[in-house]
């Protein structure tokens, strides 16, 4: 019996993964073909008749957070759904393939719950060098492809020959996309970012290294191609990671090899962190104020119409997912909390007056999150309450959040 292939056409994944098409934009004629019975049948019949084959996929360019494009690559619509679907599969049968430090694209397992773990541990370090940061070069683009052949060996060594692995592995060996100009062209692209299974590749192929320094007496953290080394051996850490990739003919990124201070600022993960503190990230920050200025100072809106796009924005989002529910309950200081609050309600009190000059938001590696007021504060605060009515605080917000969620949905629905 194939055991991937029956675990990939039980019903509830597709359920779940053409949910999660839709939010992904996936056009709804594609995204529901799969909704039918006998769609999925028709796949299931191709794909074990040897019919089925992953066309090649389309290049894509998309913003990365120091302001450079990130090139992926993006598989047909329903290539797309079947893709996600595998993942998840891989991702549950052969979660021993997976090294428990390596912690990206698992369910559950989000970039906040690894910070806070890094962070309890910054707090209770004594040393001055704290451990190295690192960023793998070109992560996605570099793994040679016989190390993906070696993680499909793996996955049919548990599971036993599947249909689904001969279709990933000529996936994998097909050197053909279609570029940015729409053009029929070969390159090799390893694991092929953007393709659902390159989440599995990317936390499997580097088990050894993952598995090698996290024996040490040291805190080791692998987040795809972001890397956390910290404690007083950290170094050894760091040179089993270089000997671990130069096996695989993979290297660092030198640019982002940063050596870490105790008492500086430095970003992992969207967030800065110090010691015990939380923040946010020098993007993070200009995107709030360029958010939160959209929906107030660079608009017409009214009072009220201002304060309802905020309050959309941080706390209310999709109904699921919110700028609050994001990263508020991580950020842990209070100081940035409030300075973050101030800029929104100066904001609110500019939608009341139309004086828009308010300042904005900047970031110090030692002072964290600092506010630079425009000269129309002082005078906006003089002709406005100081109460605003229908805003709740950041503060009392995630305070609601991290004790009692229920609260927190009450508050956001009074609003």
């Amino acid at each position: 019996m194939d055991k991937l292939l029956m675990e990939c056409f039980k019903g509830e994944r597709w359920e779940r993964q053409i949910q999660k098409a839709y939010d992904k934009g996936i056009p709804l004629r594609e995204a529901n073909f799969f909704i039918e019975p006998e769609n999925r049948l028709w796949l299931y019949q191709k794909v074990t008749t040897d019919q089925y084959r992953i066309s090649p996929p389309h290049e894509a360019q998309i913003p990365k957070d120091d302001g450079t494009m990130r090139t992926v690559y993006v598989n047909e619509p329903l290539d797309r759904i079947f893709l996600a679907v595998i993942n998840e599969v891989l991702m549950d049968v052969c979660r021993d393939m997976i090294h428990p430090r390596s912690k990206a694209y698992q369910q559950g397992v989000g970039t906040s719950k690894v910070v806070k773990e890094a962070s309890a541990w910054l707090q209770k370090s004594t040393e001055n060098e704290i451990g190295v940061k690192a960023d793998l070069s070109k992560y996605f683009d570099s793994v040679p492809i016989e190390f993906i052949d070696d993680a499909w060996d793996k996955v049919e060594q548990r599971v036993g020959k599947s249909v689904i692995i001969d279709i990933l592995r000529e996936y994998y060996h097909m050197d053909c996309l279609y570029n940015l100009d729409k053009q029929l062209v070969e390159k090799y692209t390893s694991l092929r970012q953007g393709a659902a299974v390159s989440a599995f590749l990317a936390n499997v192929v580097l088990y050894d290294m993952d598995d090698r320094i996290s024996k040490l007496p040291v805190f080791y953290v692998r987040y795809s191609d972001d890397i956390l080394i910290l404690g007083d051996r950290w170094k050894e850490g760091y040179a089993i990671m270089q000997e671990e990739l130069a096996k695989r003919s993979m290297k660092l990124n030198p640019k982002k090899v940063e050596l870490l201070q105790k008492g500086v600022y430095f970003k992992f993960l969207g967030f800065e962190l110090r010691n015990g503190d939380i923040t946010l990230s020098k993007r993070r920050i200009k995107d709030f104020q360029s958010e939160i200025e959209n929906r107030t100072i660079k608009t017409k809106n009214t009072y009220r119409q201002a304060l309802t796009k905020v309050v959309d924005y941080l706390y209310k989002g999709n109904g699921e997912y919110s700028w609050a529910t994001s990263v508020l309950g991580t950020v842990n200081v209070e100081k940035d909390i409030l300075t973050l609050n101030e800029f929104v309600m100066d904001c609110l009190r500019a939608s009341m007056t139309g004086k828009g000059n308010v300042g904005g938001l900047g970031f110090d590696d030692v002072q964290g999150i600092m506010r630079g007021k425009g000269r129309n504060v002082k005078a906006n605060l003089e002709r406005t309450p100081k109460e605003l009515e229908g805003y709740y605080t950041l503060s009392r917000m995630r305070k609601n959040l991290i004790t009692d969620r229920d609260l927190y949905i009450y508050f956001v629905n009074m609003m």
